[in-house]
């Protein structure tokens, strides 16, 4: 920072002390451009030396932050060794070796993987692990956690391809009963449709069309039943199977019985249609009610100002 500041210090005045100095202590110009060049070339090299201890002290730091986490990962080993060093020996036997396990990682190591340990980290004519082969144990006992989560995976795979398996054994009996129900719920959605869209209002007393409504509504209720025991009987092929493997199940089922899937979706599009347009229905019917009402209410109006004109009545007479 300092050299930095020195350096534009010179570049921003350098133009005026090459007029000011040389006059003041009568030196050459020339002279004075050399040495102002002189004292940049320094201010850079010090700039340079300034960084290079910079980045030596940087170096150094990190050098005595590392020996600091070393000795301090050594001291917590030292203490976990002499935790688990029940009898004081120096060394780790199978069964404190089995208790560091279990202790520090909640995992029991097995037999496969504590003869490895005992071949790879125990010198001959020891009792167990010295000390220093602590972060070696350390890496055996992660090795075996993996190798038993990897294990475990597998299980669990085989154990899901066989309820696959057996879902898939009595699931083509299951959507052959589907397709007559998909089919069932589709004739009555198609007759649902062809109620619905021949209803005409032109023609119809508000009480007609009101009436007309009312049982489109009837019919789309028992359409959205036929539909709704289609999809709950769509959603029960995974019924029976363990909460784990449902997610793949469901995957599975869906895969297989997808135009039946496909099949639910058309018919719950067409049956929102055939709602919004009895809901279109009634309200026309609504309308016209009021219109009617309107209607006779003008009607009426004539007809008590003709009386009041033919007879002379007053508002209080009627």
């Amino acid at each position: 920072t300092m050299t930095r500041s020195c350096t534009t210090f010179v570049l921003q005045k350098g133009p005026e002390m090459k007029g000011l100095v040389p006059a003041a202590k009568l030196t050459e110009a020339s002279d004075m451009n050399q040495a102002l060049a002189r004292l940049l070339r320094q201010i850079q090299e010090l700039a340079v030396s300034s960084e290079a201890m910079l980045a030596k002290a940087k170096q150094a730091k990190l050098r005595v932050q590392r020996r600091v986490a070393a000795r301090e990962k050594a001291r917590q080993d030292q203490e976990a060794f002499r935790r688990y060093d029940k009898d004081g020996d120096g060394f780790l036997s199978r069964s404190e070796v089995q208790a560091y396990s279990k202790g520090e990682f909640g995992f029991p190591v097995p037999k496969r993987a504590m003869e490895r340990i005992w071949q790879n980290l125990v010198a001959e004519g020891t009792k167990g692990v010295a000390v220093k082969a602590l972060q070696q144990l350390r890496v055996h006992v992660g090795i075996a956690r993996e190798v038993a989560r990897d294990d475990q995976r597998k299980l669990v795979t085989a154990e899901k391809l066989r309820v696959i398996e057996k879902i898939r054994q009595g699931l083509h009996e299951k959507l052959r009963e589907l397709n007559a129900v998909a089919d069932e719920a589709l004739q009555e959605v198609a007759r649902l449709e062809q109620q619905v869209t021949a209803a005409k209002a032109k023609g119809l007393l508000p009480p007609q069309m009101a009436q007309l409504a009312d049982e489109s509504d009837m019919r789309i209720k028992d359409a959205a039943d036929h539909v709704g025991f289609f999809r709950a009987r769509m959603a029960g092929l995974s019924d029976g199977v363990e909460e784990r493997f449902q997610d793949a199940v469901r995957v599975f089922i869906k895969e297989q019985a997808k135009p039946l899937y496909a099949h639910l979706g058309r018919m719950e599009v067409r049956l929102t249609r055939t709602r919004t347009i009895s809901a279109r229905f009634r309200q026309a019917a609504v309308k016209r009610k009021a219109a009617e009402l309107e209607r006779l209410k003008t009607a009426a109006g004539r007809l008590i100002r003709h009386n009041k004109r033919l007879r002379s009545l007053s508002d209080d007479d009627i």
